[in-house]
């Protein structure tokens, strides 16, 4: 081979090996594109060990509106014994109309609503027909709650009652509740469970036009089952509750059995004939735009001298009810299982 030649030979050769070089650089600069860098773990040690994250718990959540269910929000229960006879006609959903016998006692916690027409920074907020009215304690401080809230929201101090507990005439001879000028009202027994009380308004131009319900007042109407009253002789409801319409006498009946008769437009005969559907196993259940939860359910009365009635219970601890008898057949009982969360 001539020098020529080897020379010739070894300049092919020499790029054939740089066209491999070439080749195999691309091909490598390529992989490392692809090549996907591994995400960087967090350092652990011996004294800090990973903790896998847990999902957050969901909020507690409040309706927007009251609902109603039917089952068992109450599901433990202890027993009582109540008295099949006067128990019946005892409560504060024991219904009476004026051709029904009253057969209660006089209520025990009886006061003058004289301290509860102010507001607690002495403000007078209600007006009243006569010092000498009396109410349950407990009526006269929800009926004490309303008017404030009303006064907030209308600027009216206006409400004026003129009716309250009224004695059974076997009751006056010795009442100390008696006042000589206080007069039963017409057809409206019910005034002696001292849960009742008849409205007029008091302008304060020596006027006292009866209460409607119209203009701002009818914030009252809308608004009182949240206070535990309802409209007790509705329109429309003559045939149900046996009375004409009374558009300014209200009765305390407690919270929730006010709101549910208030959001189903029941008359308290409606919503006794409603309840008596549920027991204790399957209660009538609310849960209202504060979060609160209520079960209401129906116990028929034994034949002997007391019934035992299942009372919902907590643990040991007993939770918020009420009883009330039908006057009739049975009893209803109210509870609260749930505290509102606002």
């Amino acid at each position: 081979m001539t020098k020529k030649e080897f020379y010739s030979k070894l300049k092919y050769k020499n790029v054939a090996f740089g066209l491999a070089c070439s080749l195999l650089a691309i091909l490598a600069i390529g992989s490392a594109c692809d090549i996907k860098p591994e995400k960087a773990q967090p350092e652990t040690t011996a004294s800090e060990p990973e903790v896998e994250e847990k999902p957050a718990e969901p909020e507690d959540t409040i309706p927007d509106r009251n609902t109603y269910t039917r089952g068992k929000a109450a599901t433990d229960f202890k027993y009582i014994d109540v008295r099949s006879d006067s128990q019946l006609n005892a409560g504060l959903l024991t219904p009476y109309a004026y051709e029904i016998e009253y057969k209660g006692e006089r209520p025990k916690d009886l006061v003058s609503i004289y301290e509860y027409l102010f507001s607690e920074n002495g403000t007078q907020i209600i007006n009243a027909r006569s010092t000498q009215i009396y109410l349950t304690k407990e009526t006269a401080e929800h009926f004490n709650s309303l008017a404030r809230d009303f006064k907030g929201q209308t600027g009216l101090a206006t409400l004026m009652i003129s009716d309250g507990y009224v004695p059974d005439s076997d009751d006056t001879k010795n009442n100390e509740y008696w006042d000589g000028s206080y007069t039963k009202t017409t057809n409206c027994e019910e005034h002696f469970l001292g849960t009742s009380i008849d409205l007029l308004t008091y302008p304060g131009d020596g006027s006292f036009p009866e209460f409607t319900g119209e203009d701002k007042y009818s914030w009252v109407l809308e608004n009182m089952s949240h206070y535990g009253f309802i409209l007790r002789y509705p329109e429309g409801k003559e045939d149900i509750t046996g009375h004409e319409t009374y558009k300014n006498h209200i009765r305390y009946v407690g919270y929730p059995d006010s709101q549910i008769m208030y959001d189903n437009n029941y008359t308290l005969e409606e919503y006794i004939e409603e309840i008596k559907k549920y027991d204790y196993k399957n209660q009538f259940i609310l849960t209202d735009t504060h979060g609160g939860k209520y079960c209401v359910y129906y116990v028929p009365a034994d034949k002997s001298k007391t019934t035992n009635v299942p009372i919902p219970i907590d643990g040991d601890k007993e939770l918020k009810y009420r009883i009330s008898g039908d006057a009739k057949e049975g009893f209803i009982i109210s509870c609260m299982v749930e505290e509102p969360k606002k």
